[in-house]
This record gives structure tokens, sequence and C-alpha cells, in this order.
């Protein structure tokens, strides 16, 4: 046996590995710190009115004191945390999956027949912001949802609509002292 070809082997890689380490693209890690936008851009809610079929429930900050008061219906008692735990939820909800874009046809969605409607008044918005909760996705997972004025039709976590139910629940009696 020869050593010339192990020789050769051994020059040609140490011609060919800076040239390998050369040429060769770098990989720059990828950051994680990209920002979720708000979904509504609130800071802040001063009012919260609720529609479900004949139901209606409202509620509002009441002057300085910064804490929720039931409106609609009158003499009603919701507890201040799980009104607190709904402005909060809106406020901070992030960008949620569009399921369409520019949807002609939200009877698929069962926004054409609304399951609930949820106005909401926040300081730097004259017209209040007009949320519109369809059907459930078949995983029953999200509901669908649509904001007014806005052609995209998206998915809202369900705990919305669990706060929502818990709130009617105070208001019927189902809950609290009276269940």
């Amino acid at each position: 046996m020869s050593i010339r070809p192990a020789i050769f082997y051994t020059i040609a890689f140490f011609i060919l590995l800076p040239i390998y380490f050369w040429d060769r693209p770098t990989l720059k890690p990828v950051t994680l710190s990209e920002q979720q936008e708000s979904l509504l851009k609130l800071n802040d809610i001063t009012s919260i009115e609720m529609d479900r079929g004949s139901e209606t429930l409202k509620f509002q900050r009441a002057g300085e004191s910064k804490q929720f008061q039931v409106v609609t219906p009158a003499g009603k008692f919701i507890p201040q945390d799980l009104m607190e735990a709904l402005t909060q939820l809106l406020i901070t909800q992030k960008q949620v999956e569009v399921v369409a874009e520019n949807s002609k046809d939200i009877a698929q969605f069962g926004l054409d027949q609304p399951q609930s409607v949820m106005l909401i008044q926040a300081p730097g918005h004259s017209e209040p912001i007009k949320i519109t909760f369809g059907a459930e996705n078949p995983t029953h997972t999200a509901i669908y949802a649509q904001i007014a004025g806005k052609p995209q039709v998206f998915l809202l976590g369900k705990n919305i609509e669990y706060y929502g139910t818990l709130m009617f629940q105070w208001v019927e009696g189902k809950q609290g002292k009276n269940a």
C-alpha cells in the first residue's frame, strides 16, 4: 500500500475545510420578542352592555371609586371581581385567529343570528365597540366573533362567554346567596 492517497486526502481536507466554513451561511437565532397587538386596542373600559336574546345586562364604572356597578337590570348584584375580570380580559385580549378575512356569508359562523352582542364603551372612543358572538367552533374551544365595522371573522376563547354566562346567572339569582 502506498501512503500517497492518505497524504492527498489529508491535504484536500485541510484545503477544503476553511472553504466549507467560509462559504457556509450563518444562522441567526430567532427571537420570540415579537409582541402581539391587542385586539381591541383599549387601555380602560367605562361600561359593558351584553345582550343575550331577550336579556340585557349593563355595568359601568361608578364615579371616582373606579368600581363597577350594575345599571341594567336595576338593583341586581354581580361580584366586583367578575366584572373586573371580564374587562381585563377584553383589554388584554391579544390578536386571535382570523378564520375569514372578508366574510360575506356570516351564517356559517352563526353570526347571522348571534348568540350574544357586547357593546363596550371606552375612553377615547365616541361610539361603543360592538362585538357580535356567533356559534362555537367545531372543537368547542372557542366562539366565532366579529367586531362591527371590520370584515374579519375571528375566534375568541370561550372564557369571555363563560364570564358572560356567570354574570347572567348572578342577575337571575342562580349564583351566590340566592342559589
